[in-house]
């Protein structure tokens, strides 16, 4: 059964993206014009992990825990991310390229062993083309459809207690399908905005479901430049033969953003 179900996001992520894209005006307006534009932004996601995690038989899954806002600088051996998008008028394309490398030697190993040693190497690889369904006053709302590529190096070393120590890796990589939405609404007259997104995917397609949203506070410095601050929420079940990868990743997204 799916993390989604089984746990959720704070409640407040979804108010809050609730009310932003729900408050964004009704009127419409042309799209950006006739000449394409194109957005570079880079990010970091401080991001931890939680959930269970199995790569090979005979192995029982592993019980990961590693909160973003409590060891996380101590399990990140490395992270990036990076977004590019183009449009023209109402229709463009958006893809991002995501990488993390996150090690926890505090996971729950089961009554047979000493202790356990997980690591993960994920790669997330989405594209879509959106839509802009809503723009007006400097916000807008997007609708998106996609597809989203995985790439999951899953190693877990059991040291000996009752059983003698023993180690596995596994990688494995699937295609899900996604569709939602994205949006941004700027506060009042001042140069802060609010910016968000909602994603779902998988299906049973790949993973058996798959949901990621993200809300940010921002900056404009200038009509190129921003900057901004906030919080993602990624969960994703797999479960094919066995490998069991049904994880959830939560953290701080920090991000640049130049737009030419």
């Amino acid at each position: 059964m799916s993390h989604f179900w089984k746990k959720k996001a704070p409640a407040w992520v979804g108010s809050i993206l609730f009310v932003l894209f729900m408050a964004l005006p009704v009127h419409s307006e042309t799209g950006a014009g006739d000449k394409w534009q194109f957005q570079i932004a880079p990010y970091a996601w401080l991001s931890g992990q939680k959930g269970d995690l199995a790569t090979q038989p005979g192995l029982p899954a592993a019980e990961v825990d590693i909160d973003f806002y409590d060891d996380i600088l101590g399990n990140i051996n490395s992270s990036f991310s990076l977004v590019g998008e183009a449009f023209k008028g109402r229709y463009g394309v958006v893809a991002d390229i995501s990488y993390s490398d996150i090690e926890d030697d505090d996971a729950t190993p089961g009554p047979f062993f000493s202790k356990l040693t997980s690591r993960t190497k994920t790669w997330i690889v989405s594209a879509a083309g959106f839509y802009r369904l809503i723009e007006q006053d400097g916000a807008f709302l997007d609708g998106m459809a996609g597809l989203r590529y995985w790439s999951v190096d899953a190693s877990l070393k059991f040291d000996a207690g009752l059983l003698p120590a023993r180690g596995s890796a596994n990688r494995e990589s699937w295609v899900d399908p996604i569709v939602g939405i994205k949006g941004l609404m700027p506060l009042g007259e001042s140069k802060f905005f609010v910016s968000g997104s909602l994603i779902f995917g998988g299906l049973g397609i790949g993973s058996d479901f798959m949901w990621d949203t993200m809300l940010n506070l921002g900056y404009q410095w200038t009509a190129m430049f921003s900057t901004t601050i906030g919080y993602r929420y990624l969960d994703v079940d797999y479960d094919e033969d066995d490998f069991l990868y049904d994880v959830s990743q939560d953290g701080l997204v920090l991000g640049l953003s130049w737009r030419f």
